[in-house]
């Protein structure tokens, strides 16, 4: 189970590290596509376009690095919320966007952001699945110290 766990770990962090990298080497072409989500103050747009690649690329590495992984993983749990609540938002309010989760995409369409808006949701529980694999009870073992 140490294997799959560890699986798990390595899996997110690839993903919130690449994600965040390419994110972080373009962060205009980020709050660009941050814009649309008229939700977000627009006073706000550009310094998350520079915070959230960092706290993905953040997320990334705490949860690779053994006494951090909870962290990491309570990181990448919680970024994954935010794009859920996101996409969910702009969706539910017909707002078609371009969601820069990996890049510029060529064109924004419904199915692009449900396929976005279901990888969140994956990754989301894969971060919980992180989280209660190392609670105290695991999935339902008790540990021993």
């Amino acid at each position: 189970m140490k294997r799959g766990a560890f699986a798990i770990r390595l899996f997110l962090a690839v993903v919130f590290l690449y994600s965040g990298l390419v994110k972080a080497s373009s962060s205009v072409q980020f709050a660009l596509a941050l814009a649309p989500f008229t939700l977000i103050p627009g006073t706000w747009i550009r310094p998350l376009s520079v915070l959230l690649p960092f706290a993905e690329i953040a997320g990334g590495a705490l949860i690779l690095v053994p006494r951090t992984k909870r962290l990491g993983g309570c990181l990448v749990l919680g970024l994954c919320l935010v794009f859920i609540t996101a996409l969910s938002w702009a969706l539910a309010n017909g707002i078609i966007v371009n969601c820069s989760c990996f890049g510029q995409e060529e064109r924004p369409s419904t199915a692009k952001m449900t396929l976005a808006l279901m990888r969140d949701i994956f990754l989301a529980v894969l971060a919980v699945i992180v989280l209660l694999k190392d609670s105290s009870h695991g999935f339902g073992r008790t540990r021993f110290h």
